[in-house]
């Protein structure tokens, strides 16, 4: 498409990742490149590139793309972050880049797949696993392209010359079909998930895991079109639980026993430290791009995460602290709603779920003075029992009284545990966690009980999740109504903040309602004038299931047409 031309790697600022996206990617599409299998990595390497952009995981899709759902909202007034805040236009930069980008992905992979069988002297195993990998990541892109904007241009060649550029939309159900056919095509050339050392690289566990998310949300799709239920959505759910249990049956992966290590381990360029192989897939980000070194560092955790409010990236005085002493700079952008705060703490007085609530959402604020930080001051009741210090630094408690700001900075991605020194202000290392194992365990419960209503299996998995952090399983007997409710729930106290609410809500039919009665929320006594832009914010409109097209792709391709709404 003309946008992958004009738009160049250089123009959307692709850079090299970590780990093993040590080589800058290329750009060179011309069948003479490929001759050698370290040209076919280095090609592969460019087909990897746009996840750990600005633009994707590196810093947009949480706060412009799956951002705006009732977990969350934007504590700024910018009309920058359009969809989460609900002043979206197809003039939106933000989702033009992201248009642009995907496709940029798709072409890369179309590329390396037409010149693929030209490398000489390569491994044929070698050869089929690239291959795959780049059918999987071509596919993950069309994936976020239907979630987006639905039917949406299916384009399997890679862009050749500027001429006829113009493509209409294709009905989603057949990018659905055909994504689909790549992936489970190709699954068995890809490594099992103990035959990789990151989980930034593609394994069996990772397409399987992404294939029961596309099933699930395919299986909804009929609500956002306001249609009766597709007779095949039986189907998908069966294919969702199928390879959901896949993952499970492999036998390589489990819970970590502490959930936060999870995210500590982001933080700290650490891959499932506790070896239990929780993390499935994530984006590979690295280093702090300073001294124009390490290109490959995103703004996970300073625009969107928990840090000071104060820089001290500038201060030599503190470039070689970490930990509490420099707990790194932070926009905080992103707060944790009233509702979710209820969910954590309020909706089951018999099962406040501290672990995940005092992780998830800030618990304590940290204290500066003379641009020091001088300890941790927890909201009460939060102070953990016994914890009076932390690096040497004292934590203490708010009285009661002064702790009713129940809506707090979101505080998954914590800059605190970030290890790579200096810490620069905007750019960090912390990886974007794309599946997690918890995510497997509540998508094979959902799609079991939609097949087979609350059997034993579904209940094993959820209540997996639960006692984890210290939850009593689930109560027997539910109706299967009642168990997708707690499945709804589970997800969004396990799995916020990582891009994934906007999409169920979508997929379950509940989006436009759910953020319309978030504005009674607002209302509430308890909800602190601070946060008045939270109220517009929830004001969308029905067309928001659907992104619009960017001008600039309706401008440049005369077969596009808009989406209703927009």
């Amino acid at each position: 498409m003309k946008k992958i031309i004009i738009f160049s790697v250089l123009a959307l600022g692709f850079c090299s990742a970590c780990g093993f996206l040590d080589k800058d990617p290329h750009t060179l599409t011309d069948g003479t490149y490929y001759r050698t299998e370290s040209d076919l990595r280095n090609a592969l390497t460019g087909v990897y590139s746009p996840l750990m952009q600005e633009q994707f995981y590196g810093e947009n899709y949480l706060i412009c793309h799956a951002g705006g759902d009732d977990l969350s909202f934007y504590q700024r007034s910018s009309p920058r972050i359009s969809m989460a805040t609900a002043t979206a236009s197809s003039t939106t930069a933000d989702i033009m880049t992201f248009w642009r980008i995907l496709y940029e992905g798709i072409n890369r992979a179309n590329t390396l797949l037409e010149n693929a069988d030209m490398v000489q002297n390569i491994a044929p195993a070698t050869l089929a696993r690239i291959k795959a990998e780049a059918y999987f990541l071509r596919s993950f892109y069309y994936f976020n392209l239907v979630q987006c904007w639905g039917d949406v241009p299916l384009i399997l060649e890679s862009t050749k010359s500027a001429e006829n550029l113009s493509v209409a939309r294709t009905d989603k159900q057949i990018v659905y079909d055909r994504i689909i056919e790549d992936i489970e095509d190709n699954l068995r050339f890809l490594p099992k998930a103990n035959e990789v050392s990151t989980p930034e690289r593609v394994s069996q566990s990772a397409a399987q895991g992404i294939l029961a998310r596309i099933y699930l949300f395919r299986a909804g799709e009929h609500f956002r079109d306001g249609k009766a239920e597709d007779p095949k959505s039986a189907e998908y759910f069966e294919r969702a639980s199928y390879w959901a249990s896949q993952v499970i049956a492999s036998g390589f992966h489990d819970l970590a026993d502490d959930y936060t290590q999870v995210f500590k381990d982001l933080a700290a360029d650490k891959y499932n430290s506790t070896g239990k192989y929780e993390s499935i897939f994530e984006v590979a980000e690295a280093g702090n791009r300073l001294n124009n070194m390490e290109y490959s560092a995103g703004k996970v955790g300073s625009v969107f995460g928990f840090g000071l409010g104060n820089d001290f990236s500038s201060n030599p005085e503190f470039a070689d602290k970490k930990g509490m002493e420099n707990p790194g700079y932070s926009q905080r952008a992103m707060f944790a709603s009233l509702k979710l705060y209820r969910m954590y703490y309020r909706d089951d007085p018999e099962n406040i779920d501290r672990v995940r609530g005092d992780w998830n959402i800030a618990s304590y604020e940290y204290l500066v003075e003379n641009n020091r930080v001088t300890g941790r001051e927890y909201y009460y009741p939060h102070k953990p029992a016994g914890l009076d210090e932390v690096d040497g630094l004292p934590c203490t408690e708010r009285p009661e009284a002064q702790s009713k700001v129940y809506v707090r900075c979101m505080a998954k991605y914590r800059r605190e545990y970030e290890q790579v020194t200096p810490k620069a202000k905007f750019y960090t290392p912390i990886n974007f966690p794309v599946l997690r194992y918890s995510d497997v365990l509540l998508m094979f419960a959902e799609a079991e009980n939609e097949v087979n209503g609350p059997d034993a299996l579904a209940y094993m998995c959820i209540d997996k999740v639960r006692t984890r952090v210290g939850l009593n399983p689930l109560a027997e007997g539910l109706s299967k109504e009642e168990f997708r409710e707690c499945v709804k729930k589970e997800r969004a106290m396990e799995l916020c903040f990582e891009g994934l609410r906007r999409w169920d809500l979508i997929r379950w039919g509940e989006f436009y309602d759910t953020m319309m009665s978030m504005e009674a929320l607002v209302a509430d006594s308890e909800w602190p004038q601070t946060y008045k832009y939270a109220a517009n914010y929830y004001k969308v409109t029905p067309a928001y299931v659907y992104f619009p097209i960017p001008d600039w792709e309706m401008t440049t391709n005369n077969k596009m047409v808009q989406n209703v709404g927009w």
